[in-house]
């Protein structure tokens, strides 16, 4: 919320002061220029209906005001008013510390490594993403995210390939074809085409642009060996800079030569870094490929014994096990890249069996632009469903839910949902936990109905997140325990698969079903990191709690009968936060 505005610099400027202390300043030719009234904006499309030229280069800043939670600013000399959404201004928010590092990535680029992503490899059905935005969207964000992720459940026929790209885009068609064979040949043109193993590597360097997405798909896999493997290379840069800073200087500053002449009337050339930064020194593209690597004649005499030294290391990285996340693709699987971040190999495999992959390249403004769609969409049906959350009346939207979806089926369970949730309750009351807990088991799975991915079935291939949506609408009405116990309820169910020998034999089928897309027991290092948090014993009781709550026709207090706890806590957190 905005609470302040002062023009400054005879108007050239103005100061916004936000609710949290926090303060944005904006230029005047900036806010005109970015105007949102439909003389400057077409309504249809948004795009500008003025240049740059249109607008007066005296422009200033002849009143500002706050008005209904928006920025509303007259401009001199044109005398023409304009409001500003706070949120807008928020988003679009320019004035920042500009002390970066090169080699940023934003918030939306994790990096990974094979402990953090081995067994949490991202995934979707194609059957889902193809009938369920959801799905799809979510699908979409892991390859904005993450770089890559697998697609289950293709026709194993030739071209299913096709059928991927489809969801989101186009194929970029080139020499190889709209899409090309990837399996053993006789004198093949490419190396890809044979059994050998190969190195960790981006896709046709030699292009000016280079293809920003690749797919490959398996219609047969019946070798020993020939698995996949990706390796995150922003990951690797950042490892390669905290070593050798001015090996990722050079890397990322003089230009290599990549080329390509395998084929008859083809001779595609490109220069451009290994490690590409911005303008702004953020890290947009990796290229590594040492079959399509050129003489390198743009680096000085002076830094070529630096530059090959740091190109030396920078492959040693990549080959380092603890970068790569391995799989083995079988028939009607298939997996994406981002080609300009995320490498891939393939080990080598036997001469007997089939191995037959398909691959095409697809580009990334396609997908970028269906996610965003797909992402909007999902905030304007949260806009129009009106609901107006508050201390006073999220019980009574968490009663809602309760009412409408209760009865639903859990998980193919012998209880409908809202019986799992009262069970779960109903035996934290048994073990004498305290309001808070009971709260928690209470309401433990709620996002199962407040994620924008849906609900499980037992047919489902990947994970939902419902841990993660729960906390996030429960977050600003209740204490972190209750909140940080819903968020950690799956979590804690692969803590105690990796830590009691005996918890796994007690799990439903459901649950096992849920655990493998959900990342399996969690690895030492995940143990360590989940036993940092705070509330990691109250999410394991929780989680026993949960695991009991699935009897048939067992007799439990109705939700009502809750709704005076959870009013209690929501108030008394409410009271205690900082005004």
């Amino acid at each position: 919320m905005l609470t302040h505005a002062l023009i400054g610099d005879e108007g050239r400027t103005i100061d916004l002061g936000w609710q949290d202390g926090s303060r944005s300043r904006f230029h005047a030719m900036w806010l005109r220029d970015n105007a949102l009234d439909d003389q400057t904006r077409s309504a249809g499309n948004g795009q500008r209906l003025i240049t740059i030229l249109d607008i007066p280069a005296n422009t200033r800043i002849g009143a500002a005001s706050i008005k209904g939670g928006a920025l509303e600013v007259s401009f001199v000399p044109e005398q023409k008013t304009v409001s500003f959404p706070a949120a807008w201004l928020s988003a679009n928010a320019y004035d920042r510390d500009a002390g970066r590092q090169p080699g940023w990535t934003g918030e939306a680029t994790v990096r990974w490594t094979k402990a953090s992503m081995q067994n949490s490899v991202p995934r979707a059905g194609y059957v889902a993403a193809s009938r369920d935005r959801a799905v799809l969207g979510q699908w979409l964000s892991a390859v904005k995210t993450y770089g890559f992720a697998v697609m289950d459940d293709l026709p194993t026929e030739s071209g299913a390939l096709c059928k991927v790209s489809d969801l989101f885009g186009y194929i970029r068609e080139t020499n190889y074809g709209r899409w090309f064979e990837v399996r053993a040949e006789v004198n093949p043109n490419n190396l890809a085409y044979t059994n050998l193993g190969l190195q960790a590597h981006t896709d046709n360097p030699y292009r000016d642009p280079v293809p920003t997405l690749q797919i490959l798909s398996c219609i047969e896999n019946t070798v020993e060996g020939g698995e996949s493997s990706v390796v995150d290379g922003f990951a690797v840069a950042a490892a390669l800079q905290a070593e050798n800073p001015e090996g990722f200087r050079l890397l990322s500053s003089c230009p290599a030569r990549f080329e390509y002449a395998g084929s008859s009337g083809v001779r595609l050339q490109a220069k451009r870094p290994m490690i590409e930064l911005g303008p702004d020194g953020e890290l947009i593209c990796i290229r590594f490929n040492n079959r399509s690597l050129a003489p390198m004649v743009d680096v000085q005499f002076s830094d070529m014994e630096a530059y090959y030294a740091a190109y030396r290391r920078f492959a040693e990285l990549i080959e380092d096990p603890s970068f790569e996340v391995t799989f083995k693709l079988e028939a009607g699987q298939a997996f994406i890249v981002d080609n300009t971040r995320v490498m891939h190999a393939r080990k080598a495999f036997s001469g007997t069996g089939k191995r037959w992959l398909q691959g095409c390249y697809a580009d990334k403004d396609g997908l970028l632009s269906t996610l965003a769609a797909i992402e909007h969409g999902f905030k304007e049906a949260a806009e129009m469903s009106g609901q107006d959350l508050n201390a006073d009346t999220i019980v009574e939207f968490i009663a809602d839910i309760f009412e409408r979806r209760g009865a639903e089926s859990y998980l193919g369970e012998p209880v409908t949902m809202s019986e799992h949730m009262l069970q779960g309750a109903w035996f934290a009351e048994k073990d004498g936990a305290p309001d808070e807990l009971v709260a928690a088991a209470l309401l433990h799975d709620i996002g199962h109905y407040t994620s924008e991915f849906g609900t499980y079935s037992p047919e489902d291939v990947e994970d939902k997140h419902h841990d993660e949506a729960g906390g996030e609408v429960l977050a600003p009405f209740f204490p972190p325990v209750i909140v940080e116990c819903v968020r950690l309820h799956v979590a804690a169910k692969r803590y105690l698969c990796a830590t009691d020998p005996t918890y796994f034999g007690r799990l439903s089928q459901a649950s096992v079903h849920t655990l493998s897309l959900q990342g399996g027991p969690m690895s030492a290092d995940e143990v360590a990191e989940f036993r940092k948090n705070p509330f990691h014993e109250e999410a394991v009781r929780v989680r026993i709690w949960d695991e009991s709550g699935k009897i048939a026709n067992m007799k439990t207090r109705a939700f009502r009968d809750y709704v005076p706890l959870l009013q209690r806590v929501v108030t008394q957190f409410a009271v205690g936060k900082p005004a």
